[in-house]
This record gives C-alpha cells, structure tokens and sequence, in this order.
C-alpha cells in the first residue's frame, strides 16, 4: 500500500471543535490514514492511499464539513 500526503489551507476553522469536525470528516473516507489540523495557521495535512481516494474526494470533505479550501 502506497501512502503520500496532501496539504491543504483551510479557511473557517476558529476553535478545537472546528478540528475535529475537520478530523472526522477525513477519517470517515476510506483510504485516509491519518490527518494533522494545525488551527494556528490553518493547515491540514492528510496522509491517505491514493489507490483508494482523490485529493478532490479530500477536498469536499473538508467543504461538507463547512470549510472553505484555498
């Protein structure tokens, strides 16, 4: 299994519950192994399987959980 990481900027994110929203959101689509949210600077980093799932799939994942990415 072949892992690589995306990075996104992630607009909206204001408090720890915005984090986990984000979070959940990512871990509930299968091939995503792990996500790092940093709220500071609004970064998002995903590692995923990308046999299994797009960086598009990535990205309307973080807006159906009401962000917008930049």
């Amino acid at each position: 299994m072949s892992q690589t990481t995306a990075s996104f900027m992630v607009e909206g994110m204001t408090c720890d519950g915005c984090v986990s929203s984000v979070k959940r959101a990512l871990a509930a689509i299968d091939g995503v192994d792990g996500t790092d949210v940093n709220l500071a600077n609004g970064e998002v980093n995903v590692t995923y399987d990308p046999a299994r799932v797009g960086v598009s799939s990535l990205r309307d994942a973080i807006r159906g959980a009401g962000y917008e990415v930049s």
